[in-house]
Order: structure tokens, then C-alpha cells, then sequence
């Protein structure tokens, strides 16, 4: 396969004699020797190589990039470092807080074994007080009925009117000597201790009634006769006084609480009367409440 200079050398010999072939091809060496002379005096042996100004340039540039890489490596140390930092105090925030959730599960436990014992403890003091309140109500029934008992052997005077320096027992027995035929020396044997209830008050304010007298009898059968002879007593009468029975306040209360009831039962022909803190109506107790 011929190549283009062959190709051309091959026309060129078909077309021209050889004396023109020759005189082309003496042309074309001397322009080749001319070319070459011709970059031969383009160069200049005796020139002294000059460093290029540019260096110092590029590496100042090569030291900028450098300083650049540097702390751009530096920046993202820094950076890696402080995420470390925040991770690590993260963390130990996260220990702490787990450390305080364990603290707090542990007082929740205890708390929730004290609120157990506090129920189980509760239930036996409710259990305790039902019994107390039991018991307590026993006790005061016991108190009162013997608070009762002990008032079975008095008797209350009132309307006896007040003296200065008096001998209110001596008066009294006096008077008992009138409603029961006993005589003195008997009724003083008899009549425990006389006295007045509460402190006496100035005329100004005391509206000229008299204290009450509070009679204790050693003998309940001689109470027992000055109470039932006494409301037809004419000394009574005279001496505009009477003799009551001694309840307690209240006693005193739930009778006049149950008193109506009374009334109204034998209004409409029933059997009712008053005991001490009750009433009685055909048989069957009523209480006030």
C-alpha cells in the first residue's frame, strides 16, 4: 500500500521526464538543508538560562494551598473534636439521668411498699377504732347508767330562796321534817350532804331566783318517800318550792325532747310516761334521736 508520498513521487514521475524529475528533486534538498540552517539560527547557543519570575509566585501559592489544606484539616479536627466532646457530654447526661431514674424507681418501689404496710396498717387501726367506738359506746351507756344510779338518791329543791351566811341543810331537813313523819335526829343521819348548785350572783344580776339545792340521801327509801309525799306537801305549797327528781343534762334534754310524745300517747288513751333518758309508750321504748 503506497503511502501519499509515494503516491505523489509516483504521479510525478508518469508525468514529468526525468530531466525535470531531477531538477525537483535538487529543489526540494536544498529547501530541506534551508530549513534546517533556518532553525539552526533561530537558537541561541551562547544564551545564559534566567529562573522563571513565576516560581517564587507558584510556590507562594503552593504554601497558601498548603496553609488552606492545613487548617481546613484542622477546622474539621476542631469540629470532630467538639461533636466528641457534645457526644461524650450527652452521654454522661444520659448516665445521670439514668442514674436518677433508677434512684427514683427505687424510691418508687419503697414508697409503694410503705403505702402497702400504711393500707394493711390503716385497715387494722379501722378495724381497732370499730372496736373502740364499740367499746366506747359501752362504757359511756356504763357511765351514764351509773351516773343515773348514783342520782337515784337525790333530790332537786328549787324555789327556796337564799339567805346571807345560811344553813341551807339545817333549813332543808327542817322542811323534810314537815313532808315525812321522821324526826330531826333521824332525817340528819339520814340526809347526806346539802348544798347549791353553781356560784351565787350579785342581786343585779341573778333576777331574784334561787340556786338550785342539790339533797343527797344515805337511805333511798327515805328519798323514795320525800319524792312521792312532797307533791302533796302543804309546806310546799306555803314556801312555794318543789322537789324534782335529779337527772343529768342529758337526761334532762332527751326528756323535754320526748315530752310531747308523751302527751300526745295518752292524749289517745295510751300507757306513756318518762324514764330517765327514754320513754316508754305501750311497752316500747322511744329514744330522742
Amino acid at each position: 500500500m503506497l503511502s501519499d508520498h509515494d503516491y505523489n513521487l509516483t504521479a510525478l514521475h508518469e508525468a514529468c521526464d526525468d530531466d525535470m524529475i531531477e531538477e525537483i528533486e535538487v529543489d526540494q534538498a536544498m529547501a530541506a538543508e534551508d530549513t534546517d540552517m533556518s532553525k539552526k539560527d533561530k537558537v541561541n547557543w551562547d544564551h545564559t538560562p534566567i529562573k522563571n519570575k513565576n516560581t517564587k509566585r507558584s510556590k507562594v501559592l503552593d504554601d497558601h494551598a498548603k496553609n488552606e489544606k492545613l487548617r481546613d484539616v484542622h477546622a474539621k479536627e476542631d469540629t470532630v473534636n467538639a461533636v466528641l466532646r457534645a457526644i461524650q457530654e450527652l452521654t454522661q447526661k444520659m448516665d445521670d439521668q439514668t442514674q436518677r431514674f433508677i434512684r427514683f424507681e427505687k424510691q418508687i418501689n419503697a414508697n409503694s411498699s410503705a403505702i402497702d404496710k400504711n393500707k394493711k396498717d390503716i385497715t387494722e387501726l379501722q378495724s381497732q377504732v370499730v372496736l373502740l367506738k364499740k367499746e366506747n359506746a359501752f362504757l359511756k351507756s356504763a357511765c351514764d347508767e351509773h351516773a343515773r344510779y348514783k342520782r337515784r338518791w337525790n333530790l332537786r329543791l328549787t324555789g327556796l330562796p337564799e339567805k346571807d351566811e345560811e344553813n341551807v341543810r339545817e333549813t332543808v331537813i327542817g322542811i323534810l321534817t314537815r313532808i315525812i313523819p321522821v324526826s330531826v335526829e333521824r332525817l340528819r343521819d339520814t340526809v347526806d350532804t346539802v348544798h347549791r348548785l353553781g356560784k351565787r350572783e350579785s342581786a343585779a344580776t341573778s333576777n331574784n331566783v334561787p340556786r338550785v339545792v342539790i339533797i343527797q340521801f344515805g337511805m333511798r327509801t327515805i328519798r323514795d318517800e320525800v319524792w312521792k309525799k312532797s307533791k302533796d306537801a302543804r309546806v310546799c305549797k306555803d314556801l312555794h318550792i318543789s322537789f324534782k327528781e335529779d337527772f343529768s343534762k342529758e337526761d334532762r334534754l332527751a326528756r323535754a325532747k320526748l315530752w310531747p310524745l308523751v302527751q300526745e300517747a295518752r292524749r289517745r288513751g295510751k300507757r306513756a310516761y318518762l324514764k330517765e333518758g327514754y320513754a316508754l309508750i305501750d311497752n316500747k321504748r322511744v329514744d330522742p334521736d
